[in-house]
């Protein structure tokens, strides 16, 4: 077995960093100054979640 993680659990990571990031936006109350990072960070978690969905039903359909 490999040390390295999966990409399923590599992405867990980066939805985590992401989730982090903006609380910390929204936390300083820094929102409106930057609502396109917010934004941009807000499209990146979604696509990091649907990725998850995405290999997790491929994963279930293998076994």
């Amino acid at each position: 077995m490999s040390n390295q993680p999966s990409v399923v659990e590599t992405l867990r990571i980066v939805r985590g960093f992401l989730t982090l990031a903006r609380k910390a936006v929204i936390d300083a109350h820094h929102v409106e100054a930057m609502i396109e990072i917010d934004t941009l960070m807000q499209v990146a978690q979604v696509e990091t979640d649907r990725r998850i969905a995405v290999l997790e039903r491929a994963a279930a359909s293998k076994r």
